[in-house]
């Protein structure tokens, strides 16, 4: 069965100084008396820990690997592996997230699967397994050219869109009236995309928008990819705006895998998530590790 696995980088940061960063969050997530029980995060999500390599002749030095599930609930196929029962299987159902994280850089390889661990969700099990931690921040690592038109250029404009009108409650304030009215707006004309702009316009030649918020959008679109769709920043030396998670460094190979060898999968997703941050150490050791 060939598949195609793609993952992503992203820099973690904390939320809170003087909290467990990822790396060390990620050990007491695996020596965790519970770490066997799922965890229910948000949404009635259900997800653990499921693999954890530190062995560095494994993972190499400064790298910890591993492996998130999150357990299928809801529509569950009729058929279980070998045709058994589903209760009981010692494999049970569930969308696998493979991950290899650099602790000196902090910066984390993540496969991308929507059914499985995005960014929000592996946020979301720390802060609801170790209590009192407050989470992380997640933001893309973008190509070298992105980050440097984005550091060295004029912001003047912030475009998003969410996926649904309902979504733009993750924007609003506690009266959530923007969602509310778009809403009945996409009833009234059957269909409608939600797409919002901040900045100034073509004739204000002085006007830019301030960095260190572009940045902090940046981490709340990238932690909110389940409901927001595009993410462009305008500057005013170029004509076309950067796109965001269009720029994001990622791996993307077509694998050969089988459908019940569930440790021969994790081994192959593990071993081309490793060729994918050794391609990309150099650019991140100039731009990281400073």
């Amino acid at each position: 069965m060939d598949s195609v696995i793609r993952a992503r980088f992203y820099q973690v940061e904390n939320f809170t100084n003087g909290q467990a960063t990822l790396f060390d969050a990620l050990h007491q997530l695996w020596n965790h008396p519970q770490r066997e029980v799922y965890e229910d995060i948000f949404g009635g999500i259900r997800v653990r820990i499921e693999r954890f390599e530190t062995d560095n002749e494994v993972v190499g030095n400064d790298f910890v690997a591993g492996e998130f599930v999150r357990q299928q609930t809801e529509n569950i196929p009729p058929i279980a592996p070998q045709g058994g029962p589903l209760e009981g299987q010692e494999n049970p159902l569930g969308h696998r997230s493979a991950f290899r994280y650099h602790a000196r850089s902090g910066i984390l390889l993540l496969e991308s699967r929507q059914s499985g661990l995005t960014p929000i969700r592996v946020d979301g099990l720390v802060k609801a397994r170790l209590s009192g931690h407050q989470g992380y921040y997640l933001s893309p690592v973008v190509t070298e050219d992105a980050m440097h038109r984005l550091r060295n250029g004029t912001p003047r404009r912030v475009q998003f869109r969410v996926a649904r009108p309902e979504d733009m409650q993750i924007v609003e304030g506690d009266d959530r009236m923007i969602g509310e009215n778009l809403s009945r707006m996409a009833n009234n004309f059957g269909g409608l995309v939600v797409e919002t702009s901040v900045g100034f316009p073509p004739g204000n030649r002085d006007g830019h928008l301030n960095l260190s918020a572009i940045n902090r959008a940046v981490r709340w679109a990238t932690g909110n990819r389940d409901h927001v769709e595009k993410f462009k920043v305008k500057i005013s030396e170029e004509e076309e705006p950067i796109d965001v998670f269009a720029e994001q460094l990622k791996v993307t190979e077509t694998l050969t895998l089988e459908n019940l060898d569930v440790e021969r999968n994790y081994n192959a997703r593990r071993d081309l998530l490793a060729r994918g941050f050794n391609a990309y150490m150099p650019l991140i050791q100039r731009n990281y590790m400073q």
